[in-house]
């Protein structure tokens, strides 16, 4: 059998409708029960295409470039380093309200176990708080970057 070839998404607009996917997928691991770290993986996951959305917005490439040089920042998974590459307002705008930068700090502070292979089960109530940092209207992170994404030129 041949190995499945991984294919980045192929624009901005592909990282956002997998940004969608992902928080479709955290809604619909509430109902199916999945467990709490792949709702976690979910709203990480969900958090990341934004991100990545924006940058590649901002610098206006034609394609996602290679995992080398000054664009190896791109594969490693770290949420303040690609926040940091999505222009020079982006953390101040954040930390300008403290709910949406609380729910920043818990992203940041789940992804760091996540990618740690923590043995500790998240918690139901650290899930959750998880799951809406990500995904609350008000002051949840994706909605947040959404509207960020469509204010960069």
């Amino acid at each position: 059998m041949t190995p499945a070839q991984h294919k980045p998404p192929q624009s901005h607009v592909d990282w956002v409708a997998l940004a969608d996917r992902e928080l479709a997928n955290l809604s619909g691991a509430y109902h199916g029960k999945l467990t709490n770290d792949a709702k976690i993986e979910h709203a990480l996951k969900a958090t990341e295409a934004m991100l990545k959305a924006i940058i590649w917005k901002k610098n206006r490439w034609n394609a996602w470039p290679e995992r080398a040089g000054k664009y190896k920042f791109l594969y490693n998974h770290n949420y303040e380093v690609l926040l940091d590459h999505c222009g020079d307002s982006a953390r101040s705008l954040l930390k300008m309200d403290d709910e949406r930068w609380a729910s920043w700090q818990a992203l940041c502070n789940a992804a760091l176990k996540q990618h740690r292979y923590s043995p500790e089960n998240p918690s139901d109530a650290e899930t959750n708080a998880v799951a809406r940092a990500a995904r609350y209207p008000d002051w949840g992170i994706v909605p947040w970057l959404k509207k960020l994404y469509r204010d960069t030129p």
